[in-house]
């Protein structure tokens, strides 16, 4: 199994948000180098999207207008949980200790 895979498991998600804000540290500390240039264009890009009020499926339409949002949200997600991942395998080779496997 490809620990550096872009899918995402709902139980990772604490995990992920628990783990993001050191990554973001240690790249604005200049510790970590491989910066997330495409989750950051991604989510900067979602964002827009997301507080953009042209949608491509209208948020008035009921079930399906929360679809499209959710999607570009999951995608997000998926990216950040890549970046993460890489960093955390970054973060264990400095320290010497094996990252956990899920």
């Amino acid at each position: 199994m490809n620990p550096l895979r872009p899918t995402l498991k709902i139980r990772e998600i604490p995990a992920l948000l628990r783990s993001s804000p050191a990554m973001f540290r240690d790249l604005f500390q200049r510790r970590y180098h491989q910066a997330p240039w495409g989750t950051l264009t991604g989510a900067t890009l979602g964002l827009i999207y997301l507080i953009n009020p042209l949608d491509l499926v209208p948020d008035m339409i009921p079930v399906l207008g929360m679809v499209d949002d959710s999607l570009i949200f999951g995608l997000f997600l998926a990216l950040l949980s890549r970046d993460v991942k890489k960093y955390m395998a970054w973060k264990a080779s400095k320290t010497g200790s094996q990252p956990k496997k899920d």
